[in-house]
């Protein structure tokens, strides 16, 4: 088409001095006509070639079948999992299938199944998606989820090593040592405090309460700074472990549970089964683990304890404390405290772990107790 229009445009101009003038119009028309054929034709010619990468929208999309596995099904580390679909049309030929899990690419295959390991490190839900590609373009897809519960853990039993008085108006939520001396950090609604506790004596050293409108809960120190969740006012507030002094309040969403320190991240439970682990200059989240025990997940996780490379968690309202691998939130040991203080009920229950890292001595103690207990561990 380009040709033919060139070639006439060439001649017009050669011959139209001697035409008569209604000729010389005619071929103006012509040629103006050439000219609107050549531009349809290129525009024509690029759709053309744009229709080699792109997906026709006449066709319909395949209609995807998971065969195998079933949505949510468990899973056991190192088993080997036969994901298989149908396609009940055949509008495309599909060529390759890619199988992601958690956002990476883990296997290509031709045809509808492959065999996939499961060796993923870290518990609970899998994000599983398959992308189905013809001539390298995506034309049907899929996603489901695998659950991954890990073995049982070990179960301990404990001894009580000694007992130190504790006061009975502290609602514990937050526990640790330090330098020989206990920090707690109180809850309830006007009575809220954070406190520097000598251990022997159960005397207050000093103290600073929060504003009657917050509601307290756990503690942790970041070198020589020390962090106090509130509950449901998405308020932590930071002071001066020598002093006392406010020095900044961070914002965060979801509610405040218990809060300890691994490595430097701060770990955050909301009393679900999720541990955030987030910046203690900003509190913006880094990572995230589900908490599992090969039962399912492990929710209601409340104080928190970081313990030789550990986390360990009350489990609130029962006698459980779990412990928890910090890089794939699997529980690979559990503590039954059950019958080590009389008087624990559901709402005072067993709340508050420290961790004397030089002497290698655990403390635990709950809510309004009237005993702090060093305890040690015992395989059941």
């Amino acid at each position: 088409m380009k040709t033919v229009f060139f070639i006439c445009l060439r001649q017009f101009k050669i011959f139209h001095v001697n035409l008569p003038q209604n000729y010389k119009n005619m071929l103006k028309y012509l040629l103006l006509c050439l000219l609107f054929l050549n531009i349809c034709a290129c525009k024509n010619t690029r759709q053309a070639e744009n229709s080699k990468t792109e997906t026709p929208k006449n066709i319909k999309k395949p209609n995807v079948v998971l065969v195998s596995p079933q949505n949510g099904q468990q899973v056991k580390q190192n088993e080997i999992i036969n994901i298989e679909y149908e396609i009940k049309n055949d509008s495309f030929n599909i060529d390759t299938t890619i199988l992601f899990v958690n956002n990476r690419e883990v296997e290509r295959f031709s045809g509808t199944n492959c065999k996939w390991t499961m060796n993923e490190k870290r518990t609970g839900r899998q994000s599983l998606h398959l992308s189905m590609r013809a001539n390298g373009i995506e034309v049907a897809s899929t996603t489901f989820i695998l659950k991954y519960f890990p073995p049982a853990p070990q179960y301990y039993s404990y001894s009580i090593v000694k007992q130190y008085p504790h006061n009975t108006n502290f609602f514990t939520q937050g526990l640790f040592f330090d330098e020989g001396f206990l920090y707690e950090g109180t809850g309830h609604y006007g009575n809220s405090a954070l406190l520097q506790i000598e251990p022997v004596s159960g005397n207050v050293v000093k103290s600073v309460n929060l504003d009657k409108n917050f509601f307290g809960e756990g503690i942790t120190l970041v070198k020589d700074r020390i962090y106090q969740l509130s509950w449901y006012e998405h308020q932590c507030f930071i002071y001066d472990k020598n002093t006392f002094a406010r020095l900044a309040v961070l914002s965060y969403s979801g509610e405040g549970w218990g809060i300890t320190t691994v490595d430097n991240l701060l770990a955050v439970s909301n009393g679900t089964s999720i541990i955030s682990f987030v910046s203690p200059e900003n509190f913006a989240e880094v990572r995230r683990i589900e908490v599992c025990n090969d039962k399912g997940n492990v929710g209601q996780l409340n104080e928190l304890e970081f313990i030789d490379g550990l986390i360990w968690a009350n489990v609130w309202q029962t006698n459980t404390i779990v412990m928890i691998n910090p890089e794939t939130g699997a529980v690979v040991g559990e503590i039954d405290l059950s019958g080590i203080y009389a008087n624990a009920n559901d709402e005072n229950c067993l709340n508050g772990i420290a961790y004397d890292t030089k002497n290698k001595r655990i403390f635990v103690t709950g809510k309004r107790w009237s005993k702090l207990f060093e305890i040690k561990t015992v395989k059941k």
